[in-house]
């Protein structure tokens, strides 16, 4: 099983989901990770949060390592044998970067004089 694959496509799928851009390099066995803002042109406005992550493909475990504009931000290791510990990191990315606003949408008053939401 490749772990890296695996992580990297689940944590891509969670950020494009939320309508960022997520970029990665591969070097010497450390994956260096970086969460993109793009402007209406397309060019970067921001980095929400960049991480590294070290795996040990053998053993099935890893960890993260978060950072912000401001320095190092959370720590977080994993288990590909637990996947809350999957689901921990996948939730950490989401909640750091929060779901776009959602519209809410106001009904009309009804006929039945039953309130508006």
């Amino acid at each position: 099983m490749d772990i890296k694959k695996l992580l990297l496509s689940q944590i891509e799928k969670v950020v494009i989901g939320l309508r960022y851009d997520f970029l990665y390099e591969d070097e010497y066995g450390e994956l260096l990770c970086q969460v993109i803002q793009r402007d209406s042109s397309g060019s970067i406005e921001s980095t929400p949060i960049s991480f590294h992550i070290h795996i040990n493909e053998e053993k099935g475990t890893g960890h993260l390592i978060y950072y912000q504009a401001q320095g190092e931000m959370n720590r977080q290791s994993f288990d590909i044998e637990n996947p809350d510990t999957i689901l921990a990191i996948l939730t950490f990315i989401s909640g750091v970067l929060g779901s776009p606003p959602k519209k809410m949408m106001a009904r009309k008053p009804d006929s039945s004089g039953g309130a508006a939401f």
